[in-house]
């Protein structure tokens, strides 16, 4: 089954982080099993790479490439129409104080996933306390 992955992952492989050598575990793990996004991730995806290129840590050039990359992964996005999940997502945001953002993560995961992987503490903690695996494990 496909792993829900946020951008904390997904960037810590495209910029160098305190996070990048377990973010590339949980990349070989996706092209064994694939990854499963909801459609904000997208979004997320090319919000990332335009801040990294404005404040200079990446170029036009690199971010192509890396999109390339990116778009060759075995990536499913959720189809399930937002309004039929938004009492989750909101359920999930109010019990946990994520934003909707975070929860919907979260929500995904719960509905049809393996696992999670983040390195986001507060979405961590809300995945564990509903009883989901939780990737990479904790150093």
């Amino acid at each position: 089954m496909s792993i829900v992955t946020d951008m904390s992952v997904v960037l810590a492989w495209f910029f160098e982080e305190e996070h990048t050598k377990r973010a590339l575990g949980v990349l070989d793990r996706i092209e064994q099993e694939g990854m499963l996004v909801p459609p904000l991730w997208w979004s997320e995806l090319e919000n990332g790479i335009l801040m990294g290129e404005r404040r200079r840590r990446k170029t036009g050039a690199d971010s192509a490439a890396f999109l390339k990359l990116v778009r060759a992964l075995p990536i499913q996005t959720d189809d399930v129409p937002r309004h039929r999940i938004s009492d989750e997502i909101l359920e999930i945001g109010r019990g946990h104080q994520l934003t909707a953002y975070d929860a919907a993560y979260v929500e995904l995961a719960q509905r049809q996933s393996d696992g999670l992987a983040t390195f986001d503490v507060t979405i961590r903690r809300c995945a564990r306390a509903l009883g989901l695996k939780v990737f990479p494990a904790a150093h």
